[in-house]
């Protein structure tokens, strides 16, 4: 098949880790894949990676260049559609792959002819509110991909009777960059981070506002002498409260901020961390950030419902609220027993190799694609 993914985002982060490695995933099987992204905009943000020098290494730019960004001028957008238009019909791809909201727009200006395969992620709740013509451009594509049961529910009430098969497809990480971590890389990490080796230690990776951040440190704080190391990753909006709220809570000599990791680093920073927090999926319901931890062996201590999809008591610790109270008896409960932690742990891993690998992911996605080719046929 030649499959052509838009993903009109110009950040490494939200859908763009799991666009590009569904695209080489699905390359590496045989087919042919071009992935357009957004040119412009590039890192519009101190805290986060642009996508480009991610992409443009593995060559899969479509015949056509494209713009597409939710900044584009008219003329631009215009352009877009009009090249998209021409390679819809006379470029011979088969699949078209829509994964953010201005994409799928695009594809509705540019008309989809019925030889072509439309395909849309939803990658986010925000893209299941009800919304003027939302119906109708969902409807504009043959296949609907959620990321859990409930966006799929959801999404199923909203199309209503539009022409759409919906499947639920779970985000995937990569297994072999996200690893466990061996002795060495352990203790080069906790020496890297001033941390002692005997220490437990959690990592909450992203400082976004509103994530958890606070009430972890003040669960923390809540256990007294038993409070573990934190280790916060990245950088962002919420950093600065977080470090008044740091500042007063009496554990501050165990909290470290090792700012934004990038590539292998970001693996090193797991290897210096027993857990993972998180709160919420973040901005793409993939729930990347847990899959990372996961993948490197980590149990984490997840907020239900948020995390209810990926965190069970069998790979981590869940709870049932974001509140100081709740998360300090979720890491109450880790402490008790650590050795029982790595076990989890070692679970999670084996869970993510069974059902979030990238390669199942595109195996599911391709089977898809598939079948709704049957059906137009």
């Amino acid at each position: 098949m030649r499959i052509l993914h838009l993903c009109s985002y110009s950040l490494y982060s939200g859908p763009m880790p799991g666009t590009l490695a569904l695209a080489l995933a699905q390359r590496a099987v045989g087919h042919e894949v071009f992935l357009a992204y957004d040119t412009k905009r590039g890192a519009f943000n101190d805290y986060e990676e642009a996508a480009a020098p991610w992409v443009e290494p593995h060559r899969l730019q479509p015949p056509v260049a494209f713009t597409l960004s939710a900044k584009s001028s008219v003329w631009e957008y215009l352009r877009d559609g009009w090249r998209l238009r021409r390679l819809l019909r006379h470029g011979d791809i088969d699949v078209l792959h829509l994964h953010l909201s201005h994409d799928h727009g695009l594809a509705a200006l540019a008309g989809i002819p019925h030889h072509v395969v439309g395909v849309r992620t939803v990658h986010a709740a925000r893209s299941l509110s009800r919304r003027f013509l939302q119906r109708w451009l969902l409807g504009r594509v043959r296949g609907l991909i959620t990321r859990s049961l409930e966006h799929a529910q959801r999404l199923r009430e909203l199309v209503g009777a539009a022409n759409s098969s919906v499947a639920v497809i779970p985000g995937s990480i990569d297994t072999e960059r996200f690893q466990p971590a061996v002795a060495s890389a352990i203790k080069k990490a906790r020496a890297a981070f001033d941390i002692p080796l005997d220490a437990p230690v959690v990592c909450h990776v992203a400082l976004i506002a509103q994530r958890g951040q606070e009430e972890l440190v003040r669960a923390a704080a809540s256990l007294g002498q038993r409070a573990p190391y934190l280790l916060f990753v990245g950088k962002g909006e919420a950093e600065a409260a977080l470090r008044r709220v740091v500042d007063a809570s009496g554990i501050g000599g165990r909290v470290r901020f090792v700012g934004y990791l990038q590539g292998q680093a970001l693996v090193e920073g797991y290897a210096a961390a027993d857990a993972a927090f998180l709160a919420q999926p973040g901005n793409d319901a993939s729930m990347r950030a847990a899959l990372e931890a996961q993948a490197c062996g980590l149990p984490v201590v997840g907020v239900w419902p948020a995390l209810q999809d990926v965190v069970d008591a069998t790979v981590g610790y869940p709870v049932t609220a974001r509140t100081p109270e709740a998360i300090a008896s979720g890491l109450s409960e880790w402490l008790d027993s650590l050795d029982e932690g790595r076990r989890r742990g070692v679970a999670a891993r084996a869970r993510v190799l069974a059902e979030r690998s990238i390669a199942r992911e595109a195996q599911v996605t391709l089977a898809f694609y598939d079948e709704l080719r049957a059906q137009a046929r």
